[in-house]
């Protein structure tokens, strides 16, 4: 589990059926790799599991009691105050914020393309991603401190990653060079979000994106506002989510697509006859459908939450067998999306199985690359019209290919992200 957890989860699922159990230490853990267990433990029995366990407890050394971490009736509260920043009206003016942001990438590429300088795709996903969610949810105009916000959240998130994969490390409190590193990179990430709420109320205006719903924000038996650590909380659960989720994604599909050149270049000819030469809106969005499809079955074969962990509150049955209470319970969309049972040829990069009548011949619960249930991701629709977006204009623009027989190594950390980054050539049509 500690030497390569992503083949450990594929031999439980190849070894057993529908669910397997084991201790670690004594902690029971039961790794759940059928559909019907997930809809059990996510949607039909969310209250009797929490997650109260060490990857979300993990996270919070970074994101606090932010909506990712949180529970109960405190996560109801957040999750309500944030949800009118993801609703249908924001999500339609989605597009002014995504092309302005990937038109100023473009330009960087069309430079490399010249000069045929290869680019670290992986790196170039992540600060275009972080830029649109700092100006989608908080107004904020990211373009410079990308570089550096985006290494100090891969700082923190690698660090904590570490420590839970390793039972001997030195306390949080000890001066080593990886804690002097995180405690850097906290700082790093506090004072750009302490300064997006000094700014905000500085001018007079909340605004009425996130970060204003959150300034403005009033508990509905106290009245009292949200405390400045609460509003930190949910902004940096915002950045990381938002950011780091989606280019991980992004990453994976330019990577797939090089792999697959006719999948490229479907891609390509969907971009020009839907696009032309003109500027995208979100009109567009809806008759992406191929760029849809490949974003799709990109989370399917590389969902950047890879793992999903609850602990059990109480007692519980799944197939027949006991779940008891405290144990830790395991589900990986990173297995149950290679499921044979579920998915014909499921090694294979197939965009055209999430054409609309093959999806919905599919096990609604063997494809959750955004969870399920409650607790599903809030930016789940954010994240696809983004996606469709950036895929449909750089296809349009460039073709992007790697080096023969150069295949990343995958690092399973919070996310799902190749090892060293993703270089790849960038030619333009």
């Amino acid at each position: 589990m500690q030497r390569d957890p992503l083949a450990f989860l594929l031999e439980m699922s190849e070894r057993y059926d529908k669910i397997a159990h084991f201790r670690a230490g004594k902690l029971p853990v039961y790794v759940v790799h059928h559909p019907d267990g997930v809809k059990h433990v996510l949607q039909e029995q969310p209250r009797r599991y929490s997650k109260d366990t060490i990857q979300y407890r993990a996270l919070a050394t970074i994101t606090g009691k932010g909506l990712l971490t949180s529970d109960g009736s405190f996560w109801l509260r957040q999750r309500r105050l944030a949800q009118p920043a993801f609703g249908k009206s924001r999500l339609l003016e989605l597009d002014s914020i995504v092309v302005p942001a990937t038109e100023a990438m473009l330009a960087r590429w069309f430079d490399a393309a010249s000069t045929q300088r290869e680019l670290d795709v992986d790196d170039e996903m992540m600060k275009l991603a972080l830029e649109v969610v700092g100006k989608a949810l908080f107004g904020i105009d990211l373009s410079q401190d990308a570089p550096r916000l985006t290494h100090a959240v891969l700082s923190a998130l690698d660090h904590i990653v570490y420590r839970a994969r390793n039972i001997i490390v030195a306390p949080a409190f000890v001066p080593t060079p990886g804690n002097l590193r995180f405690r850097a990179a906290l700082r790093t990430l506090d004072d750009a979000v302490y300064g997006f709420m000094r700014e905000r109320r500085h001018t007079g205006n909340l605004g009425d994106d996130l970060l204003g719903m959150l300034l403005r924000a009033r508990d509905e038996t106290t009245g009292e506002a949200m405390t400045d650590i609460q509003i930190r909380d949910e902004i940096l659960t915002m950045l990381i989510a938002g950011h780091e989720t989606v280019a991980a994604a992004l990453t994976w599909s330019w990577y797939l697509l090089a792999r697959n050149p006719d999948c490229q270049r479907r891609l390509h000819e969907e971009a020009v006859n839907v696009l032309g030469e003109r500027v995208p809106t979100g009109a567009d969005v809806s008759s992406l459908t191929y760029a849809g499809q490949v974003f799709s079955e990109s989370l399917r074969l590389y969902p950047p939450a890879w793992v999903i962990t609850r602990k059990a509150i109480e007692s519980d049955e799944l197939f027949g067998y006991p779940i008891v209470a405290g144990a830790l319970v395991i589900m990986s969309p990173y297995v149950i999306h290679r499921l044979p049972s579920f998915w014909k040829d499921a090694e294979n990069f197939l965009p055209g199985r999430f054409e609309s009548d093959i999806e919905s011949e599919q096990h609604r619960y063997a494809y959750i690359p955004y969870g399920a249930g409650p607790r599903m991701c809030i930016g789940n629709h954010f994240a696809e019209i983004e996606a469709k977006l950036i895929l449909a204009m750089v296809s349009r623009n460039f073709w992007l290919s790697m080096a023969p027989g150069k295949f990343p190594a995958v690092a399973p950390l919070v996310t799902l992200r190749p090892v060293g980054g993703l270089r790849m050539s960038v030619k333009q049509y």
